[in-house]
């Protein structure tokens, strides 16, 4: 059996510690590409929470405005989480009203249930459905929209 030397100043790479350093840069690809996935779905699902937070914010805001009578509150007597097409109801146009007039191209759509219309004491509760209109999102977020005198 031949034995080869590596002469003086020479270096090199056996083949192990080049099949060693391979594998341990496909572990450390695989484990990174997870972080790099595809997270507009969780995105557009927290957004559609913030919206439903925000609408159910407004209408606690707006009921105690009511009860307090500053005159500055929104009357909500009936059910009214959308009205017709694609745009949300003047109910909550005018809870999330800012100032200028509502726009009708709307990234959320807000639906409500099977009592759409029905009328509601001041006080009462009724739920309304956000899902954001971009992409295929199909988790709802919900609002609680309180009704007032």
């Amino acid at each position: 059996m031949k034995t080869t030397h590596i002469r003086p100043g020479q270096s090199g790479f056996t083949l192990i510690e080049l099949v060693v350093v391979i594998v341990l840069l496909g572990i450390l690809g695989v484990t990174a590409l997870g972080k790099f996935q595809d997270l507009s779905t969780q995105a557009a699902d927290a957004a559609e929470q913030g919206v439903a937070s925000e609408l159910s914010s407004a209408a606690a805001i707006n009921y105690a405005a009511d009860v307090v009578g500053t005159g500055t509150s929104v009357s909500i007597t009936a059910v009214d989480c959308v009205s017709t097409g694609t745009a949300p109801s003047t109910t909550l146009d005018n809870l999330m009203a800012t100032g200028s007039a509502p726009t009708t191209n709307y990234e959320y759509s807000v639906a409500g249930g099977a009592t759409e219309g029905a009328a509601c004491n001041a006080g009462d509760t009724f739920l309304c459905s956000v899902r954001n209109t971009n992409g295929d999102n199909t988790v709802d977020a919900t609002a609680t929209i309180i009704c007032t005198n």
